[in-house]
């Protein structure tokens, strides 16, 4: 999770050791700062994305929702699920989809949908606009920046 640049945002293909102990500081931290960015960037709306989140949305929703305290997929060295969560990936340029992942035995009888339920409010109150999608026995959220009222 760390390197280079430091923090990163969980996107749930992270491998559950590679967190340390003081991961939920890092995230306050980062969830802060990026909360000072809005307030700088557009004073008028700061509840809403700014435009470095809107460039990186898959790593800001994962920010956001990490921070409103969604458990994130965990995964093995060969990708298999190892914790049940949040997986997110760019569905489309500037929209994010989030599944709900099990490991293997876990999958709950509503397919995850109360989980994404949970991840939806929580994109909501960082923000962001989710809509829930049912398709056959799959659930997913569309994630995109909220837009002005």
């Amino acid at each position: 999770m760390t390197g280079v640049s430091g923090f990163a945002a969980r996107t749930g293909h992270e491998r559950p050791e590679e967190l340390t102990a003081d991961r939920p500081a890092q995230v306050a931290q980062a969830w802060e700062s990026l909360r000072q960015i809005r307030r700088i960037t557009q004073a008028e709306e700061p509840e809403l994305p700014a435009p470095w989140e809107r460039n990186r949305p898959v790593q800001a929703v994962g920010l956001a929702l990490e921070a409103m305290g969604v458990d994130f997929a965990g995964v093995d060295g060969q990708g298999t699920v190892v914790a049940s969560g949040v997986r997110l990936s760019e569905e489309r340029q500037g929209v994010v989809r989030a599944e709900w992942v099990s490991r293997r035995g876990e999958r709950p009888a509503d397919a995850g949908e109360a989980r994404l339920g949970e991840a939806a409010e929580a994109a909501g109150r960082a923000g962001w606009d989710a809509l829930l999608y049912r398709a056959g026995r799959s659930r997913y959220l569309l994630i995109e920046p909220g837009r002005a009222t």
